[in-house]
């Protein structure tokens, strides 16, 4: 098979060799930090030199020495957010614009016409594809970016020691970089390569069509073929919920690092997150950067280990077994039952058993008595603050169990704390969409009327519960919630069909400072055309969401 290239010899003759040729095109503070637009040249493509367009941010009083790259995804650029949350946390940040050209923008690199398919509105096939050579690809030119990216900020901090953080498409040119360059750490969120394989769930017996170009493409893009040739620790960020991230993958990526930073390494999820990083996950990536960066002591725990067994009582459980270099100061164990589409699936928190010992701690699995597969994953929080992950274990389920439920009609009541609720619209509430910092921001109950409580977020509700087959909707059901608003205001809920990629809405005009009973039939809910949705059905996800203050308590079937 012609053309096939391999991390290694892909990036084994590259070498940024020539000058950066940077400038300061603008500066600004904000809050003690300074935001600098700078320019600084990349690769000769035989038509001229990529133009890069990035911000450098760092503290005006203490700039620090140690500084972080960020790749953005590529539909966005520069977030001043970020750079922000960066540098509050003790480093100079780098973040780089590789997206190019892109309508409304006026501060971007600009990218030479012999290789216009680097600016991702135009990149066309080679984003997606290898049809001749991984060196004629989009994916080329921006780890080759990110090398010149590299050089320059070396050069302006004088010191060597570099990490990289890259969202999704930005995550996977973490992957590359970490192949293509020396970096003391690299931290890829939500990307983990397997985009070859995209909407075959690992769990399904389908094996794609692998012709020529699909093998050129795993050989050369894809990040699991990275992973085993990176040259540093690694941090894998995922959150679930995701619909342009397989994390079912992740840990196929995470066990084919390098052997020799395997055990420096760590994989992380992010539970009831709606696609974001969570509080704990995103604590774990700044100590991260404080080990490897600042050369901080910080404890690595290994990965939890767990099992699906069946206790002397009859009880389906799992069992968790902890690195017992640590002290455990919590552990968590969720669920999630039959859905196959990753995204899709609600994780459920698990009642824990009476510890056994200090290594040790089993939790039941209350799952549905008609499930057929069981998915489960735990995290371990030890006392030094860091959190680890197990990776998941999927379990084919026969036969009786004292701890299985029969089917339930309630979707949610303020009996159930947070439930299995996220916000809405993580775009509102964390921090460039993606880490979210503020407990404030997450669902909460709140008292409404004497003794009757409610779930609220400002930024909105989103379940993906109804994809539980414990709680999905049967033939012919009639939605019914109780909301209550602070004042007189609309609140929309919505449906969204995952297989047609259709939101259904209605919109509720409801009478503030009571409590109001919603009862809608599916026909109620329409999408942008004015189709009435057929049926409440499984594969979808429910939302509630006002631009004014809400609660939302008893969601059932009727």
């Amino acid at each position: 098979m012609p053309n096939i290239l391999t991390p290694l010899s892909l990036w084994e003759s590259f070498s940024p060799s020539l000058s950066t040729d940077s400038s300061v095109i603008s500066s600004e503070e904000e809050d003690g930090i300074v935001f600098e637009r700078v320019n600084f040249s990349g690769r000769d493509t035989g038509e001229g030199r990529v133009l890069i367009a990035a911000s450098y941010a760092y503290d005006k009083k203490t700039p620090a020495e140690e500084t972080v790259i960020i790749f953005p995804d590529s539909k966005d650029t520069i977030n001043k957010g970020l750079l922000k949350l960066f540098v509050e946390h003790g480093y100079t940040a780098l973040m780089v614009d590789y997206r190019g050209e892109w309508e409304g923008c006026d501060f971007y690199t600009h990218y030479p016409e012999n290789i216009g398919y680097a600016n991702f509105a135009k990149s066309g096939r080679r984003y997606e594809y290898v049809d001749d050579s991984a060196v004629e690809t989009s994916w080329y030119e921006w780890v080759a970016l990110g090398v010149y990216a590299k050089k320059y900020a070396v050069e302006r901090s004088g010191k060597d020691e570099i990490a990289v953080v890259g969202l999704r498409d930005g995550g996977e040119i973490a992957w590359k970089l970490g192949v293509a360059e020396k970096f003391e750490c690299i931290i890829p969120v939500c990307a983990a390569g397997w985009r070859a394989y995209s909407g075959i769930s690992k769990y399904v017996s389908i094996e794609p069509d692998l012709n020529e170009e699909r093998y050129r493409f795993i050989a050369g893009i894809d990040s699991q073929a990275y992973a085993p040739y990176v040259s540093c620790p690694v941090l894998l960020l995922c959150s679930t919920n995701d619909s342009r991230f397989d994390y079912d993958r992740a840990y196929d990526t995470f066990s084919r690092i390098n052997t020799q930073f395997a055990s420096d390494s760590a994989i992380a999820y992010s539970v009831q997150c709606n696609s974001c990083i969570g509080i704990k996950c995103t604590s774990d990536m700044f100590m991260f950067l404080d080990k490897y960066l600042k050369n901080r002591q910080v404890f690595i725990p290994k990965p939890a280990e767990i099992s699906v067994e069946v206790d002397d009582e009859s009880n389906l459980i799992a069992k968790t077994i902890f690195d017992n270099q640590g002290i455990v100061e919590s552990c968590k164990m969720y669920v999630a039952e039959d859905c196959i589409e990753s995204y899709l699936r609600e994780w459920s928190a698990c009642q824990p058993k009476k510890k056994i010992t200090p290594e040790e701690q089993d939790f039941y699995l209350d799952i549905y008595e008609k499930t057929g597969t069981v998915f489960v994953l735990c995290y371990v929080k030890y006392i030094n603050g860091f959190t680890v992950w197990s990776k998941i274990v999927a379990k084919k389920i026969s036969g009786k169990f004292r701890n299985m439920q029969s089917k339930c009609r309630v979707m949610y009541s303020d009996k159930d704390g947070m439930g299995s609720f996220a916000v809405d619209d993580p775009y509102k509430c964390a921090v460039g969409g993606m880490f979210l910092i503020n407990e404030n921001a997450l669902p909460k109950l709140v008292e409404k009327t004497e003794g009757v409580y409610g779930l609220y977020s400002r930024y909105g509700l989103k379940t993906f519960r109804m994809n539980n087959p414990m709680y999905s909707p049967d033939v012919g059901n009639i939605l019914k919630l109780d909301i209550f608003c602070d004042n007189s205001a609309s609140v929309t809920i919505s449906f969204f069909d995952a297989n047609a990629k259709e939101e259904y809405i209605y919109l509720c005009d409801i009478v503030g400072g009571v409590w109001q009973s919603i009862i809608a039939e599916s026909k109620l809910f329409k999408n942008s055309n004015g189709t009435p949705l057929t049926a409440f059905a499984s594969n979808f996800i429910f939302a509630v969401k006002s631009d004014d203050s809400f609660a939302v308590n008893n969601v059932m079937w009727l």
